[in-house]
């Protein structure tokens, strides 16, 4: 996989972001962004767009860890739904949910994230001033480059709260336009729908589900209004959603290699030039820096034939999770989004308004995992039963520490951890030093509490 080194955070990005005077792009490089003459017509737009995915799923500064990676591991330690098995310390700061400042995966997390935004910044920038293309073509590239913006500060505000929110491409603005103030994470919110909006439902509609589609850019919004508590927004956009896509009826085809899934609406391509090494941080035919905590085996119900995909689980200290096999070319295709996403957010909507056809949609992944049909499920137990069905279906996948923070059970999580006690500052983690030295817009004041 292509390495690109990253000196810092996101505004001191040159070799992505240098642009002349005219404003233009260079297409001599279709890999890069970030001299003249770049984006001249339709398909070098499309070229620029693609670069954005590979700064999604590429290595992070220049290291062997895709971010996709990084983000699953160190979120699943977090969370407490993994435990760490290796030996880097820094990921043992995730588990004991003590992040130092200086935490060089945290700090790779941030960074990258910042990378798609701004190769995202810069098309739309840029977008505007090329004369030949058209006015629709500008549309569904805009579309698309505000979805992947969307994408990666909905990510962030997750984890780190309130985030400078850049709209500027420095060269273009002069030298004080990389210093960004510092957002609060309602104002980030807020800026996701309004990149949403200006996204929906003009993506192209030839995308293949390893692209944003407006089907994974509507996921997106459900998504976003459920952390804002918008639980009769969320429903409008799920609704939308419902027919459209089948849950597979085998839960292993999902991860089988080169299989597609009639529940796939958005994942992460990969292939044996343009790898990633999930397999080798999972499993022990490589590295096995994380496997799944005794909190996480404890969550399935008996019969729930999900529990297939972690190896010993009746042993904890031997058990691994077998979602991620590939270690030879690293070619898994990692999901961010899926049928099942769409069925359990609907499910905890209607629940939450005591619907009586709640428990339809989560009878059907229940169902799938060989489980009967639930009992009561209304805004009695939606959390209890929302967090386990969640937890159950999504393991290893990068969703754990969202739904215990959204759904207000980090306090308990935490405290369940050996010799860890919860306090209000684990639930942001730090902005990272570097970034506070180098943004001439925020300071040490602008550091989460706790920090």
């Amino acid at each position: 996989m292509k390495k690109i080194f990253l000196k810092s955070t996101y505004i001191v990005l040159m070799a992505l972001m240098i642009i002349s005077c005219d404003d233009k792009l260079n297409i001599t490089d279709p890999t890069a962004l970030g001299v003249d003459e770049f984006i001249t017509d339709y398909a070098s737009a499309k070229t620029a767009l693609a670069q954005c995915y590979n700064e999604i799923q590429t290595n992070t500064a220049g290291t062997n860890e895709p971010v996709i990676v990084e983000y699953r591991m160190l979120t699943g330690l977090y969370s407490g739904e993994l435990r760490h098995v290796g030996s880097f310390p820094s990921y043992k700061e995730a588990e004991i949910n003590n992040y130092l400042v200086n935490n060089v995966n945290v700090s790779r997390i941030f960074a990258q994230h910042y990378r798609f935004i701004n190769r995202a910044t810069v098309i739309i920038r840029v977008i505007e001033s090329i004369s030949n293309i058209s006015n629709s073509e500008k549309e569904e590239i805009l579309a698309e480059a505000h979805a992947i913006r969307a994408f990666g500060y909905s990510r962030l505000v997750r984890l780190f709260g309130g985030l400078p929110l850049v709209e500027k491409v420095f060269a273009l603005d002069g030298p004080d336009a990389k210093n960004t103030p510092k957002s609060s994470e309602a104002e980030v919110y807020q800026y996701i729908l309004n990149e949403i909006s200006l996204a929906k439902g003009k993506i192209s509609t030839t995308n293949p589900n390893t692209f944003f589609t407006n089907d994974a850019l509507d996921v997106l919004e459900a998504e976003t209004h459920m952390y804002m508590e918008k639980y009769d927004l969320a429903e409008n956009v799920l609704q939308g959603l419902i027919g459209k896509y089948t849950l597979d009826p085998s839960y292993a085809n999902l991860f089988v290699l080169g299989n597609s899934s009639s529940s796939t609406i958005f994942r992460i391509n990969y292939n044996a030039a343009d790898n990633n090494n999930l397999a080798f941080y999972f499993t022990p035919t490589g590295r096995l820096e994380v496997g799944p905590s005794q909190l996480l085996l404890d969550t399935f119900e008996a019969g729930d034939t999900r529990i297939s995909f972690i190896e010993n689980s009746n042993s904890v200290n031997d058990s691994f999770i077998t979602k991620y096999v590939d270690n030879a070319e690293g070619t898994d295709l990692p999901y961010i989004y899926r049928y099942a996403d769409v069925l359990l957010m609907y499910a905890e909507v209607l629940a939450r308004k005591n619907d009586p056809n709640a428990a339809t949609y989560l009878n059907m992944i229940r169902n799938r995992a060989g489980l009967p049909d639930i009992g009561t499920f209304d805004s009695s137990n939606v959390v209890d039963v929302i967090a386990r069905e969640r937890s159950s279906e999504f393991f290893g996948e990068g969703k754990s520490w969202g739904d215990i923070k959204r759904l207000g059970l980090a306090p308990s999580v935490i405290n369940s951890k050996t010799g860890v006690t919860f306090t209000e500052k684990q639930l942001l983690w730090p902005i990272p030093q570097n970034e506070l030295d180098s943004n001439g817009s925020i300071s040490q004041t602008d550091q989460n509490p706790g920090y």
